[in-house]
């Protein structure tokens, strides 16, 4: 259960795009304005996840150089997860 301050409004996302192959092109995606901040960081604890999984995957597969390179995105994915994970914990626990 999330309390809330009543008369408060609840973070909701602003505009952004993405999806430009390095800016080959224009962008081919975008995260819509107005989205619950709540509902939208469920969607990116879910992507990180996915992300950190398959990063794992691929660590298991590979040797150096690239096995390096691995481990590095594998501590940055695990750092925004678990800021993400403690945040959605926190607007969840009010």
């Amino acid at each position: 259960m999330t309390l809330e301050t009543p008369g408060a409004e609840r973070p909701k996302t602003a505009h952004a795009h993405f999806g430009t192959c390095h800016e080959a092109h224009p962008p081919m995606f975008s995260v819509h304005a107005g989205i619950d901040g709540e509902d939208a960081l469920v969607c990116a604890v879910a992507a990180l996840k996915a992300a950190y999984e398959t990063n794992a995957m691929a660590l298991e597969k590979v040797d150096e150089p690239l096995r390096s390179l691995l481990t590095a995105t594998e501590n940055s994915l695990e750092k925004g997860l678990a800021l993400s994970e403690a945040v959605l914990e926190g607007i969840e626990r009010g």
